[in-house]
């Protein structure tokens, strides 16, 4: 693609006028000339309505954003039914040609890189007139307005988002694209994690960089020297404009600044040695030398690749984490409070709070402010403000969750909240209402309360204020919206101060969208927490769980007799467990829910007298396939008695343990989660080293990699797993134990596990293994071998059983 400027021909062509009927009245009125979404009076009624749009297949939502060119919507795409950001062109542009085959260019420059901090193009088109660009949705803000909010972005945020947009412009580069407007405003976050670069409207391929010097475009903050000097552009050009950019989003100010932007001021500006320390002296010597490295006025100075820069930058990131332990923000804190805001000339907005984009960053330096010590909690709670009027409300408010009145405490914080309670205490109101919320059923009200309490981060200015805030917006971030919460996400919360509460909401929060085993682990972890210095009113919210540690108990003990039910034996005894788990629920909702769907699962098989056989646990021999893994010097086979039920198996061969892998192998292929379980009835006697048992594997070629057996012998059982090709197999032997006996093989994910039982009834694990980047479909069955190549080995197998999904069901 060449990005040299194309013009097209604009042809006009008559439109059928765009009709819309008022809602009031039902006067039909012409919305031809009116900007989609925007507000129209009925000429009969004088009722308002918003104008309906469809461009393309697109139905527009809502306005994200506007500029000069036009206006950029949240768009519903109907055909791929998704979200996506539809950039439209003004109407009096609309008969630019020239203008239109721009966007054309920087759509077709941008659609050419895929990567996932580049924002993508989806696709261009023209509905009535109007040219317009589908573009990947991007809206939680753009790090040009974090830094107008923040005045200053969280160093350990600066350099995620410095790695990221690298990593973009490193995928550009691949394709001999310079991008030539890197700055805050086209740096777009989509969500608190992941930033994106937009706009190659400026880009050019490095092939075309001559027929463009001398072009003064892009943000003069931001804009390379050699730019300027109508010298040379290449990647390196890119790389400065991204450290200015991250010098910005430290300092709160761009590296240079000028009463004007005239080439000449621009020019010796640019003359002049950067240091980042001489404006944001708090930041750290690793992050300070990769900024001003990438500042270099000689492009021969700065890093020679995008590679050598992010990995500084990585480095950088690493240094900071291992000395987070120091009071780093504190001193910043002091430094602007006594002199660097004057000396200076210009206002910083302190690091009084964060949102949501930087809300991880502090996050993990929580806890950490003030040397690791918890404040009181008076102090973590009203903060700067001293004690206030709403003190006793606000531990009324806490006495009745105290007490297990969750309504009652519910509706208090919410009428606290619609107070001017002074922060931080309003941050805890709400946390607290939201919390409670959750507690009662509630799960919308709860979110809506979280989502209120994201929005409110901005409240002191004493030092640790910021570890507090990150607390909160982690908080309200994670509560906020339907996903459920993964226990381990929850393990960097210090459980020795007030984030323990996290942990409580957390569960909560899992406990309304069904994922009851997250919400058990996290009750347990807030269950046995241990607040200290001041914050021991968290652990007072004890009573609290107590009905969840007792539902989530008896839910455990039914799922586990499900699980362990193979038999129709073991079916009835589970359905018992079941019901009895059922009556004892001391809360409802989702959880009896998931309970009756077991007693579902398992009620018709259960409801089978003893002795009499359903149609689904008769083994057919056309249920398995047989064959050969690996040569064999005797042949073997595979025999199926319909009368005994019985299999038996034959073959010869080394096994696993060595390279040969000479299985004889009756299989049934399983796409995703399932298990087999079998009898092993007996095995040969002919041969001492004859293994019968069960066996998964990813490929039926021989010497192939992850491989599992659970095999029986006569000198016990084996749990032998082969994770590569050509490797040997590591082995667990557990010596005593001679058929008959029982084997399972259950596959969860990539994840292996092995049990055996004497009776089908009680298991005993052997061993899991995890197999990397397992296949999703696999081969398990029945398999028999020997270390022996001239001997013939014989199994035989009853009561086989296989299931693919989470539901155990004999072989039809």
């Amino acid at each position: 693609m060449s990005s040299s400027r194309t013009s097209i021909d604009l042809v006009a062509e008559p439109l059928e006028p765009l009709l819309q009927t008022c809602t009031i009245c039902d006067a039909v009125l012409d919305v031809s000339d009116e900007e989609p979404l925007s507000q129209v009076m009925c000429p009969s009624c004088g009722a308002l309505h918003k104008v309906k749009a469809t461009i393309g297949h697109f139905e527009l939502v809502e306005v994200v954003g506007s500029g000069g060119m036009g206006v950029v919507y949240k768009a519903h795409d109907t055909s791929l039914d998704r979200f996506a950001a539809l950039k439209l062109l003004r109407r009096d542009k609309s008969e630019d040609a020239q203008l239109i085959a721009q966007l054309e260019a920087e759509a077709g420059i941008t659609a050419s890189i895929n990567h996932p901090h580049v924002v993508k193009v989806f696709s261009t088109g023209t509905d009535r007139g109007r040219f317009y660009i589908a573009m990947e949705l991007v809206n939680s803000g753009t790090l040009d307005s974090l830094i107008t909010l923040q005045g200053r972005v969280a160093e350990s945020q600066v350099l995620d988002v410095g790695i990221q947009i690298a990593q973009g412009l490193r995928a550009a580069q691949q394709h001999g694209l310079i991008h030539r407007d890197v700055k805050p405003g086209n740096i777009l976050f989509a969500n608190s994690h992941t930033a994106k670069i937009v706009d190659f409207g400026l880009a050019i391929f490095m092939e075309d960089e001559e027929s463009v010097r001398g072009e003064i475009w892009g943000t003069p903050y931001y804009v390379a020297p050699e730019k300027l000097d109508n010298k040379p552009e290449d990647f390196r050009s890119d790389m400065y404009s991204l450290g200015g950019t991250l010098f910005h989003a430290l300092a709160g100010r761009p590296p240079f600044e000028a009463e004007n932007a005239s080439l000449v001021a621009l020019k010796h500006l640019k003359t002049q040695p950067v240091s980042l320390q001489a404006y944001a002296p708090w930041v750290s010597g690793p992050t300070a030398f990769v900024i001003n490295k990438t500042l270099s006025k000689d492009p021969d100075r700065r890093y020679q690749s995008f590679d050598e820069m992010i990995e500084h930058l990585e480095y950088a990131k690493e240094e900071l984490r291992k000395a987070g332990a120091k009071p780093a923000d504190q001193k910043r804190l002091v430094i602007e409070d006594e002199g660097s805001q004057k000396a200076m000339g210009w206002i910083v907005i302190a690091m009084v709070g964060i949102i949501v984009l930087s809300a991880i960053g502090f996050f993990l330096m929580r806890g950490k402010m003030d040397g690791g010590k918890a404040k009181p909690a008076t102090a973590a709670i009203v903060g700067a403000n001293g004690a206030t009027k709403y003190n006793e409300p606000y531990e009324a408010a806490r006495r009745l969750l105290i007490a297990g009145d969750a309504a009652g405490a519910a509706q208090a914080f919410e009428k606290l909240g619609a107070e001017k309670v002074p922060q931080p205490m309003m941050n805890w109101v709400i946390l607290h209402e939201g919390l409670a919320k959750f507690a009662i059923g509630q799960p919308v009200e709860a979110r809506a309360a979280f989502g209120r309490l994201r929005e409110r981060a901005l409240y002191s200015t004493e030092p640790g204020a910021q570890a507090l805030a990150g607390f909160f917006l982690e908080t309200a971030e994670r509560s906020m919206d339907e996903k459920p919460i993964p226990a381990n996400a929850a393990k960097g919360l210090n459980r020795s101060n007030h984030e323990a509460l996290a942990l409580l909401v957390f569960a909560l929060k899992d406990w309304q969208v069904g994922a009851f085993d997250d919400a058990g682990t996290l009750l347990r972890q807030f269950d046995s927490a241990q607040p200290t210095g001041g914050s021991e009113w968290v652990k007072q919210y004890g009573k609290l769980t107590d009905k969840y540690l007792s539902d989530f108990a008896s839910y455990r003990e039914a799922a586990e007799a499900v699980k362990m039910a193979v038999t129709p034996d073991q079916q009835r005894t589970a359905l018992e467990v079941v019901d009895s788990a059922r009556a004892s629920l001391k809360l409802r909702g989702k959880l009896a829910e998931r309970i009756d769907a077991m007693r579902k699962e398992i009620g018709t098989a259960a409801a089978v007298p003893p002795g009499q056989a359903t149609p689904a646990t008769k083994l057919a021999n056309t249920a398995w396939t047989f064959g050969d893994i690996g040569a064999t010097e005797i042949a073997g086979g595979a025999k199926f008695n319909s009368a005994a039920k019985v299999f038996t198996v034959s073959g010869a061969g080394a096994d696993i343990w060595t390279e040969a892998d000479s299985f004889h192998f009756v299989w049934q292929s399983l796409n995703g989660d399932g298990e087999v379980v079998a009898r092993v009835a007996s095995l040969s006697e002919t041969d001492p080293w004859t293994k019968g048992g069960l066996m998964l594997r990813e490929a039926l070629a021989p010497d192939s990699r992850n491989v599992l057996v659970c095999v029986s012998a006569r000198n016990g059982i084996a749990h032998q797993r082969r994770l590569a090709t050509g490797a040997l197999t590591t082995s667990a032997k557990f010596p005593g134990i001679a058929a008959p006996h029982w084997l399972k093989l259950v596959r969860k994910g990539e994840s292996i596990s092995t049990f055996r039982s004497p009776d089908g009834e009680a298991w005993t694990p052997l061993g899991t293994d995890t197999f990397g980047k397992l296949q999703k479909t696999v081969f398990v069955g029945l398999a028999v071998s020997s270390h022996k190549a001239a001997a013939l080995s014989t199994a035989t197998f009853d009561n086989v059983m296989f299931s693919a999904g989470s539901s155990l069901s004999t072989v039809p």
